[in-house]
């Protein structure tokens, strides 16, 4: 079995695969104050939530964008199932080719997230990703990543309009029933939700007019997809593991 683990900076999903199937999913709060001991707590309480031996695990794969919890992380899995991991980043690409300089700046995720759309999705490729940051990853016709824009997600959004205002309050994360509020917290809900999907959908027009393509393959990951999606014009399609399918895909060629 394989163990493939992105940890980003609010969620760490972890997916075991067994002969290329994902049989689950399960995910931890990203706490920058455990140990390595203390994840390694974490991960075989989950192994045995789903009644799988660490001795069952024969190959681990581990994409992070919190470099300070990177070896922490990586040292609860080699005490857990006695691996050490393949880390996506400097020189692990997953044979992904990539336009843009200097390579080292591309992080592990936007590198699974490409090569996970390569393999299974028709070229050109848009990636939408939807978590702490909304991100939209480019691969081109030839399935070479020219590069994605980065703008604040969707309860970083929400979170700084309740910080930096002094009447606007916390809301949560809900899909409102239409554009114009009619209280503040409808008004909050419409401005980001809304205004996330007429984002998205303006920026993909732009990326495809600068490619030069007419259409394009557009596809939707991350924690907020669900709720934005259904408000974009563009039709894209959600696939919730799409960055764990690209771990497994980098592991598969390392190994």
């Amino acid at each position: 079995m394989l163990l493939a683990i992105d940890m980003g900076n609010t969620n760490i999903t972890l997916g075991a695969y067994r002969d290329g199937e994902l049989i689950f999913v399960s995910r931890l709060y990203t706490s920058r104050h455990k140990s390595s001991d203390e994840y390694a707590i974490d991960l075989l309480d989950i192994f045995n939530l789903y009644n799988v031996p660490p001795s069952d695990f024969s190959g681990c794969v581990f994409a992070s964008v919190v470099p300070e919890l990177t070896q922490a992380v990586s040292n609860a899995v080699i005490h857990t199932i006695g691996i050490e991991p393949v880390i996506v980043g400097g020189e692990n690409y997953g044979d992904l080719k990539v336009d843009i300089l200097p390579v080292s700046y591309l992080g592990a995720d936007l590198i699974a997230g490409a090569v996970a759309a390569r393999e299974k999705y028709p070229l050109p490729c848009l990636v939408c990703d939807l978590g702490t940051a909304t991100k939209i990853l480019v691969i081109d016709k030839d399935g070479v990543f020219r590069g994605c824009t980065i703008s604040p997600g969707v309860k970083i959004s929400l979170d700084a309009l309740a910080k930096n205002a002094a009447l606007l309050p916390s809301v949560s994360f809900t899909t409102p029933e239409k554009a114009i509020g009619e209280n503040t917290t409808e008004c909050m809900q419409s401005g980001i939700v809304f205004g996330t999907a007429a984002m998205l959908d303006g920026m993909i027009k732009r990326i495809r007019a600068e490619l030069g393509y007419d259409s394009c393959t557009l596809v939707a990951t991350g924690g907020y997809s669900t709720g934005i999606i259904p408000c974009c014009e563009e039709k894209l399609i959600y696939d919730e593991n799409l960055i764990l399918d690209g771990l497994r895909a980098i592991y598969e060629r390392a190994k």
